[in-house]
């Protein structure tokens, strides 16, 4: 992802709804880049209150309530121009180089120490689970390969996979084990959690994720066990190509493997699963429809989930017009949606 616009809604209080006065069982905090809009005087502040949403304090992006890092620190990447970043792949990077530059630009962005909102790390490069890198992020496992085909030439296909993959994911898991590590021990008051996991490729519309991904996803255990919060995605793509049925069981399945998954992680523990949502279909920059909200809160209501991370890109607030349409669209339907 890109710069994000979030909404973070939790169900751990009932606030009293200032809009029709119902009890509103979702507390929501507003991370949204509308500090762009502020120059056309919305009053999106005023569009918080009236849905008992919480903005950041000066309706920042990065703020009290929630802030959002980016790939932060030097994790290994193939870039697009095949360049490498910290030797490209985990195995050949430099963790500590990681580390180091991971605290600074955390203590960069996150200067009060005293920081007690919710913290997402957002890291995309590639996935610790070695299988779980196919399509665009193939390259990391081709690289792996070729890495242990120079150390063992003498060695079967077969071996070289083996190798690459034990190799890959034992050093995938320091840099994002230790990373989330540090996050939570240098502003330990907040929950810290990864985008986007578990992952669950549900793509043909169903409840599940399958035996195959449940298997790989229980190999991240420790992933899971060194987060406070499991943020899958629920990102609805291509809308008008599913049913709103289909679409219910998709969010079932991600939900409840996320669910499960933070079930697996065996010690006294709370964690929250509070997913990702996003208001628009990224296949056309298009609202949601109104069926498509009311349905999507109301599967995840019946899940008892956490709290729901809302998307949509700062590219959709970049002119008065995209401005007033996102303030409409909160005030007439998503909005609505929360507090029905």
């Amino acid at each position: 992802m890109f710069f994000k616009v979030l909404v973070l809604i939790f169900c751990p209080v009932l606030a009293q709804d200032s809009h029709e006065g119902k009890a509103n069982t979702f507390t929501s905090y507003w991370n949204m880049p509308t500090f762009q809009c502020a120059r056309y005087k919305l009053g999106f502040e005023k569009l918080g209150e009236k849905y008992n949403i919480l903005q950041n304090k000066n309706d920042v992006f990065q703020g009290d309530q929630m802030t959002i890092l980016y790939h932060p620190g030097s994790f290994p990447e193939i870039k697009s121009d095949g360049n490498l970043t910290n030797g490209g792949v985990p195995q050949e990077a430099n963790l500590t180089e990681h580390l180091q530059l991971f605290e600074e630009t955390f203590n960069r962005s996150i200067p009060d120490v005293h920081f007690a909102g919710m913290g997402i790390i957002d890291f995309e490069h590639w996935r610790p689970v070695y299988n779980q890198n196919f399509g665009t992020l193939n390259k990391y496992r081709e690289l792996s390969e070729e890495i242990e085909k120079k150390l063992h030439p003498s060695w079967s296909t077969a071996e070289i996979k083996a190798e690459a993959r034990r190799r890959f994911e034992l050093h995938g898991r320091m840099f994002m084990e230790k990373s989330v590590l540090l996050a939570r021990t240098l502003r330990p008051k907040a929950t810290w959690g990864y985008y986007g996991f578990p992952h669950c490729f549900n793509h043909k519309m169903l409840d599940t994720c399958g035996a195959n991904i449940e298997a790989q996803n229980d190999n991240t255990t420790w992933l899971f066990s060194a987060c406070d919060t499991i943020n899958p995605a629920l990102y609805v793509y291509g809308e008008d190509k599913a049913t709103q049925d289909q679409w219910k069981d998709w969010i079932k399945g991600r939900v409840k493997e996320a669910q499960r998954v933070r079930d697996g992680v065996k010690d006294e523990k709370r964690r929250t699963v509070v997913p990702y949502y996003t208001l628009l279909d990224p296949t056309t920059d298009e609202f949601l429809s109104k069926e498509t909200i009311v349905n999507s809160i109301s599967t995840l209501r019946d899940l008892k989930i956490d709290g729901l991370i809302i998307w949509v890109s700062s590219s959709h607030v970049n002119s008065k017009q995209k401005c007033e349409d996102l303030y409409k669209f909160i005030d007439t339907v998503f909005g609505p949606a929360l507090i029905n």
